[in-house]
């Protein structure tokens, strides 16, 4: 999904099922689960979750889908800034 510009969206939590919640700071990469001081929470029961679930659906409310198709066709300034960007993000 991609939010309407000129917003950027950067939550960072999920839902598993009907029971289960994930809220935190971390990013999916070794360096937030390694080196970052950073934290998730497990949260289980149905009136958190239903809660969560009406934030994630507001949020794609205001989204749109970002095909692989559309992906490819970058210009390709913004591919080179994605990938200098990606390269570097260890340093970052």
């Amino acid at each position: 999904m991609m939010y309407g510009a000129p917003a950027i969206l950067h939550a960072k939590h999920f839902s598993v099922d009907d029971q289960v919640a994930v809220i935190g700071s971390s990013n999916m990469d070794i360096r937030s689960f390694a080196l970052d001081f950073e934290v998730s929470v497990l949260y289980v029961g149905e009136d958190v979750v239903r809660r969560v679930r009406e934030v994630e659906d507001y949020y794609r409310l205001r989204s749109r889908l970002l095909t692989l198709a559309e992906w490819r066709r970058r210009p390709i300034p913004k591919r080179y800034v994605d990938n200098v960007m990606r390269l570097t993000s260890a340093l970052q």
